[in-house]
């Protein structure tokens, strides 16, 4: 109830109250006065009757009969009596008389005075008789009623008045709270720049003082938060590593191309992959392969300032680097091929005589696909691999059957369902134990037994809309482990399973049938399925947390659109993407965004984590932070499960 109805009710009652108590006094009064002028009235007929007595003695029967009955007709005619008699000592009436205008009681009044008319008995002189005067209770109500219709008009009219001057007084009361609630929904919507708002009384100033100065504090944090977002932005679009352009601008930047030269003339699209990168990580370690990898990128940017048809140069994922250039006369782009392979073959620190790269080229003309270009060069490399020199031109071998290969391939993996679980802990820093580890598969290829890099597997299976099928596997062996295993472990869901309605409702039943163990598994899911495929993620989370399980957002600040989605999910975790944790202590910028998605995390309960942690330096930058949740190679490498 608005606090104007509420103050017009609360008057409304008092008038009321003061109604009834005023009628009543009222009712008292006419009953007092009514009782007063009937006994005045008897004392009056009494006096007339004794000078008529004192002027006629001795006075004969039919002259004081005569004398009665006009003093009872004088009495009867007063408004307040309503009947006049004659008694005698014993009680015995002699005369009586009743007015002649005497009304009916209404019932009303009878309610509210249901005691007896008034009775004034008075002796007579000289004489046994008694005058006995009845008060009329008619005219009471007539007068009552007469008093109850003047004070109602006045206390309408006053509750008429009060109630104006409440809306009034309501209005310029409620004016700063009405600016207060504007003045916060526009900060919902981050409109910081509205004129502040004043108070109309000293009751209300501290409330406007404190709204001021939350939109205040809010907008130049709202502000520097932008500044870091834009910034973010564009350090998304870059390699940590290399500083080239990522996978995502290469894909952004396809997509540019295609969109603007539907007709243009061809473009190539080169795809260059290390193939000594796994063995030097394996038997040399990680640092060796970031060395290398920075010495081919340099190569390949030196290449693009030397060769006008080069335009573009991006590192795609793991050891796979993406050029884009001019189409190329043969000749040129031969003496290409055969200079990037001699210096990324020079570059590598493993001689063992095996090729260091391995590079397919495609043309590709605006009114292509993206899935048709990747698909042409995914062939040209995968032929590349069986060549002598060590590079493939898709147009130059017949039909390129990579989508088969490839399906062959998964469907292989997915046939045999097996797949080496690999873990890694996700570390409680303030208890230093694990929260939980996350579990990956890594899949062997049937014919040379080596294991399929995952920036390999991956955009393979989502060409194929087999990544379901996949993430199945994953999730079937790592069910099966927890069974004999107190392990608390993590599953990644990718976005197209999430998006396949098949793959949802197999999950639900799966995780439902094992119930017991679903306090000790996570599923960890891109923030970006919350922006394409809100309503379906938001739904599936939930579910999962009703059996049990808990929710991790992964590459939590890519995305500020799906902040909304963890306040409806409310998952367990979320983890800090990993661009912005890589040389956190000596990044201001990140520490400052990360600070504030923190604050964002906490205050709704989420616990964050951070990952890709590699030294001691950027773990204790986290701690404080508060990032108290962290991964990477600091603590573990990814191991292989073994859990028999």
């Amino acid at each position: 109830m608005k606090l104007s109805s509420q103050t017009n009710l609360g008057i409304v009652t008092l008038l009321f109250l003061a109604f009834t108590a005023l009628s009543v006094a009222e009712l008292r009064e006419l009953q007092s006065n009514t009782s007063e002028a009937v006994t005045l009235q008897a004392e009056k007929s009494a006096l007339v009757y004794k000078k008529a007595v004192a002027q006629q003695v001795p006075l004969s029967p039919q002259a004081e009969r005569l004398a009665l009955e006009t003093l009872l007709e004088s009495a009867v005619a007063q408004p307040y009596v309503s009947a006049a008699s004659v008694v005698d000592s014993n009680g015995k009436e002699a005369l009586s008389a009743k007015a002649a205008s005497e009304n009916t009681v209404p019932p009303w009044y009878s309610l509210v005075d249901p005691s007896p008319a008034f009775v004034k008995r008075i002796a007579l002189y000289n004489s046994e008789n008694n005058l006995v005067l009845t008060a009329s209770k008619s005219t009471l109500a007539s007068n009552l009623l007469a008093v109850l219709i003047k004070n109602i008009a006045a206390f309408l009219a006053l509750a008429v008045l009060l109630s104006l001057f409440v809306v009034l007084v309501n209005r310029r009361i409620k004016r700063p709270v009405d600016d207060t609630v504007k003045k916060l929904n526009e900060i919902g919507s981050h409109n910081f720049t509205s004129p502040k708002i004043t108070a109309s009384s000293e009751d209300f100033k501290p409330l406007t003082e404190a709204a001021n100065s939350l939109a205040g504090t809010l907008s130049t944090k709202f502000d520097e938060l932008k500044r870091q977002a834009e910034l973010f932005k564009k350090e998304a679009s870059k390699d940590s590593l290399t500083m080239l352009a990522n996978r995502g601008a290469f894909e952004r930047h396809m997509r540019a191309l295609l969109n603007e030269n539907a007709s243009a003339q061809e473009k190539e699209l080169i795809i260059v992959r290390l193939a000594h990168l796994g063995s030097i990580n394996t038997k040399m370690g990680m640092v060796p392969g970031d060395n290398y990898i920075k010495a081919v990128a340099n190569i390949l940017v030196e290449e693009t300032k030397n060769n006008h048809n080069i335009r573009f140069v991006f590192r795609l994922s793991g050891g796979d680097f993406a050029l884009i250039s001019e189409a190329m006369e043969s000749a040129a782009r031969e003496l290409m091929l055969t200079n990037l392979a001699k210096q990324c073959a020079s570059a590598s620190p493993l001689r063992d005589g095996t090729k260091a790269t391995y590079m397919g080229i495609t043309r590709f003309v605006g009114t292509m696909t993206m899935p048709q270009i990747m698909e042409s060069v995914d062939s040209a490399l995968i032929t590349a691999m069986k060549t002598q020199n060590g590079w493939q031109l898709a147009s130059e071998i017949s039909k390129v059957h990579s989508n088969t290969q490839w399906r062959e391939r998964l469907n292989y993996i997915v046939s045999q369902q097996y797949a080496d679980i690999m873990i890694q802990p996700v570390m409680n820093t303030d208890q230093n134990v694990p929260a939980y580890y996350e579990a990956s598969g890594r899949f062997k290829d049937k014919d040379t037994n080596d294991v399929i890099p995952m920036g390999q597997l991956i955009p393979a299976s989502e060409r194929l809309d087999l990544i379901p099928q996949v993430d199945k596997l994953v999730t079937t062996i790592v069910l099966k482990k927890l069974e004999v295993t107190s392990q608390h472990v993590a599953v990644n869901l990718s976005i197209a399973s999430i998006a396949n309605a098949e793959f949802r409702d197999w999950l639900v039943k799966e995780i439902a049938k094992r119930k017991p163990l679903s306090h000790r598994l996570n599923f960890e899911v891109e923030d970006a399925a919350l922006i394409q495929y809100r309503e379906v993620t938001e739904s599936l989370c939930r579910q999962l947390i009703n059996i049990g399980c808990g929710i991790t957002i992964e590459r939590f600040g890519d995305n500020f659109a799906s902040l909304s989605g963890l306040r409806a999910i409310q998952p367990q975790f979320v983890k800090l993407s990993g661009r912005l944790t890589q040389g956190i202590h000596t990044n201001k910028d990140n520490q400052l965004f990360i600070s504030s998605l923190v604050s964002i995390a906490k205050g709704l309960n989420i616990k964050v984590i951070a990952e890709m942690v590699e030294n001691e330096a950027e773990s204790v930058a986290l701690n404080k932070l508060g990032v108290d949740h962290q991964q990477g190679y600091y603590f573990a490498k990814p191991s292989l499960w073994n859990v028999y």
